[in-house]
């Protein structure tokens, strides 16, 4: 007997909607493709279609719930597409569901960012922002993943951020463990308070009642005053069956990125404020690019030293000082 590719067999009509098709019309002919005999086969025909179907159904509905909570803004708008839920639970199939478990929130987060950057949007600015906001989550669920493998390996959480070393304006800087960063259209905080009516552990349940509208999500998006987010997953419980991960975050001007992307390990603050000053920067702007760095160092974002090479570095376009 054959019960692993029986168990192939069930996993796939669970979490492939064509195959349940096929099944429904012929049970015989939708597992032809499978190493089974005529009495491994049987054992399927006992099946109800439409039980099959309830059962997928609440799986997928259980997976969304808990992606949701990861990607809250993301799942929002795309409840606010005609037919948004459905794009949704399409993403919940065999591709997914064979994707190691903690690789699958990252992965899923990439396919459903695919899906925005597809879908239709009242104009082309609106769809950029839609796509910015699903990039912040996905760099928020790829550093949670990467923190979760790293303890899982043996590694350690990273630590609390240190005491600002004493020369720290001319030593090179680098971007700490587990730190994304991205411009997103508008504060994260009011992004939530926009588009997110409840906690993310309620909002897959919220959404399936009530889907953002999208004249909500066209206005939460139309004033537009971009922000640099930076984020670093952060452990807040640690035990031997469990580990809870979330993301501490700091804002700051969308003009500072260009700066930002000189966070390599082999420049400090000093030689760009140097570049800045040769090239005519007020006085003003100067000490407010310092100020900044300063709260990155000080908020743990960013560390003094060369780069090392397993850092997870910011996607920002290269600056021109």
């Amino acid at each position: 007997m054959s019960f692993a590719e029986q168990e192939r067999a069930l996993f796939d009509l669970l979490f492939d909607h064509a195959l349940r098709e096929r099944f429904r019309k012929s049970p015989g002919t939708a597992l032809r493709d499978y190493e089974l005999d005529d009495s491994e086969r049987a054992d399927f025909f006992g099946i109800r279609s439409d039980a099959l179907e309830m059962d997928a159904y609440i799986r997928a509905d259980f997976l969304l719930s808990h992606l949701c909570r990861a990607f809250p803004l993301s799942f929002s708008l795309a409840s606010s597409l005609p037919g948004g839920f459905e794009l949704l639970r399409q993403l919940i199939d065999t591709s997914t569901m064979r994707t190691p478990p903690d690789e699958r929130t990252p992965a899923f987060g990439a396919r459903l960012r695919e899906l925005l950057a597809a879908s239709p949007f009242s104009s082309a600015a609106e769809q950029a922002a839609v796509v910015a906001i699903a990039e912040v989550e996905l760099g928020m669920a790829m550093t949670a993943g990467a923190l979760r493998q790293t303890l899982a390996a043996g590694g350690s959480a990273p630590p609390s951020p240190p005491a600002l070393p004493v020369h720290w304006l001319e030593q090179p800087l680098q971007m700490a463990a587990f730190v994304s960063a991205a411009l997103i259209p508008r504060s994260f905080p009011q992004l939530k308070q926009a588009l997110c009516p409840c906690p993310d552990a309620e909002l897959w349940t919220h959404l399936s009642d009530t889907p953002l509208p999208a004249s909500v999500r066209t206005g939460a998006l139309a004033p537009q005053t971009p922000r640099l987010l930076l984020a670093q997953a952060r452990v807040t419980h640690l035990s031997a069956c469990d580990v809870n991960i979330e993301h501490a975050t700091l804002e700051l001007s969308d003009g500072f990125a260009p700066l930002f992307a000189h966070v390599n390990g082999a420049t400090s603050v000093a030689g760009i404020l140097a570049e800045m000053r040769r090239v005519g920067a007020p006085e003003g702007v100067l000490q407010g690019i310092q100020s900044a760095f300063r709260q990155l160092l000080e908020a743990g974002m960013i560390i003094v030293g060369p780069a090392a090479p397993d850092v997870l570095s910011p996607a920002l376009a290269p600056a021109s000082l």
